[in-house]
């Protein structure tokens, strides 16, 4: 496949810096999050030193943009409007396809492990708030879903929105865990019996 010639000194800009988060998407998943060298990912884009310092302040900036960019995506597939269904049933459904599909970019194989992302996080403050802001982000946007279904009679009233967004992604941050830690897990006749629970 060709590589299309930018028009503009504009377009040559973000040309490079989309060859140099997709090098950074790519080796992060086979390497982990602090795995690939700076150079290894300059060497997979095909664009010098100089251009990943023209768009990055260094490598946590870098780290940040391609988590930016992961985590959007999959917020975005899983969360929005334009996914599909904005019922918590459909959501869990497509979160539960992502992960046995190895979409989810915090587990199987192509994935960074949680260990590795907290090490990150327990290394970087920029990383740590990244992580947190998207964390945030799928709450809020989980909360808004969760007071839709309300409305509608689909899930108990008695229970505070927001709170259980919050314990939903603590269940799948805990569940991260366990899956690396080895342990079995079916996660969705986990996700079965929680919706069980939470239905009116």
């Amino acid at each position: 496949m060709a590589v299309r010639r930018p028009r503009t000194r504009a377009q040559a800009r973000e040309q490079s810096r989309a060859a140099l988060l997709r090098a950074g998407l790519e080796l992060v998943a086979r390497d982990g999050i602090d795995g690939p060298s700076l150079d290894a990912i300059c060497a997979r884009a095909g664009y010098t030193r100089g251009a990943f310092y023209g768009h990055f302040a260094d490598r946590d900036e870098f780290l940040v943009a391609v988590m930016d960019e992961v985590g959007r995506r999959f917020l975005d597939a899983v969360l929005s409007a334009a996914a599909g269904a904005q019922d918590l049933a459909a959501v869990a459904g497509r979160f539960l396809a992502a992960l046995a599909r190895g979409d989810y970019p915090l587990a199987g194989k192509r994935g960074v492990k949680p260990h590795q992302l907290l090490d990150a996080c327990a290394r970087s403050p920029r990383i740590r708030a990244r992580y947190v802001a998207l964390v945030e982000d799928a709450i809020s946007r989980l909360a808004a879903i969760i007071a839709r279904d309300q409305e509608r009679g689909a899930l108990r009233s008695d229970l505070d929105p927001r709170q259980l967004a919050r314990m939903l992604l603590a269940l799948v941050i805990g569940a991260h865990t366990m899956l690396e830690l080895g342990m079995e897990l079916d996660v969705g006749r986990l996700g079965g019996q929680l919706l069980r629970v939470i239905k009116e």
